[in-house]
């Protein structure tokens, strides 16, 4: 049986991720010394493979840097790293996602009026890791409702940001939960990314319309990873591919409809290769 392949329209870079690859990508054009960037500039191990063979070198630790270039990742990063690159003459390129500078900016403001902030993410997770610098001392992060309901905090006013790439139904989970606890005052913002909430979106739509879904993008993106469990939450049979050698025949013995949704760190090229191959195995 042929194969019917369906490719969302969100299956390529998202803005964001875009943006930084475009400024580094023009700091490695104009490069006067060594160009870093702190950690991974995006979560997909190709395309920062392909920028390191262009000569982006990967910093683990700032502070043994002495010159050159520095591109921030798309997650964000902490002013205190900022200002201690600054005082050495390093050149800083800021490549943050907006949507997370966005989310940094009112995580700032709440804490300056006095909120203890909640920040519902992946506690691991770099932007996470840098949204808690800004929202000071003592604030949290819920992974989940089931987090939500161990909360020690019952008193008091609370500000709830999220990571820009959970999932609206987690997110809302756990406001749900946080709305039963007896707080003086509970002020909500929706930092969830436009771009990620559409690619959820169109992947509850071809989970319904589709006998199975790819999911392609990186094994360490949460935005991927979360788009792979909207299917599974639905009931669709799928799979979470990092690209085409990860393709096995034997998925679409008896499907006719394939459909194919990318992480917002998946570039259009990726996905290409992936139908490419799967036009092959039919």
């Amino acid at each position: 049986m042929r194969l019917k392949i369906n490719i969302s329209e969100f299956s390529d870079f998202c803005f964001g991720v875009k943006r930084a690859i475009s400024l580094a990508e023009r700091a490695l054009n104009n490069k006067k010394g060594s160009v870093y960037s702190l950690g991974a500039l995006i979560h997909n191990q190709r395309v920062v493979d392909g920028l390191s063979g262009k000569g982006l070198k990967i910093a683990l630790d700032h502070k043994k840097l002495k010159k050159g270039t520095v591109v921030t990742r798309s997650h964000g990063v902490d002013p205190a790293t900022l200002l201690e690159l600054g005082r050495k003459r390093i050149d800083i390129i800021d490549a943050t996602c907006p949507f997370v500078k966005n989310a940094q900016m009112i995580a700032a403001k709440l804490r300056e009026e006095g909120y203890k902030i909640i920040i519902v993410g992946d506690k691991g997770h770099p932007e996470v890791r840098s949204l808690r610098v800004f929202s000071g001392e003592g604030a949290l992060t819920l992974a989940d409702r089931s987090d939500a309901k161990r909360l020690n905090v019952k008193k008091g006013k609370i500000g709830v940001i999220s990571q820009t790439t959970q999932s609206r139904k987690n997110f809302l989970e756990v406001i749900s939960a946080l709305l039963e606890r007896d707080f003086d005052e509970v002020r909500v913002f929706n930092t969830i990314c436009s771009d990620v909430s559409m690619r959820q979106r169109s992947t509850e739509r071809f989970s319904r319309d589709n006998d199975l879904v790819l999911v392609v993008g990186g094994k360490n993106s949460a935005n991927t990873r979360r788009l792979h469990e909207i299917c599974k939450s639905m009931g669709t049979r799928s799979y979470h591919i990092e690209g085409k050698d990860d393709i096995k025949k034997v998925w679409f013995k008896g499907k006719s409809r394939i459909g194919i949704v990318s992480g917002a760190s998946t570039p259009r090229w990726i996905v290409d290769e992936v139908v490419d191959r799967l036009r092959r195995v039919q």
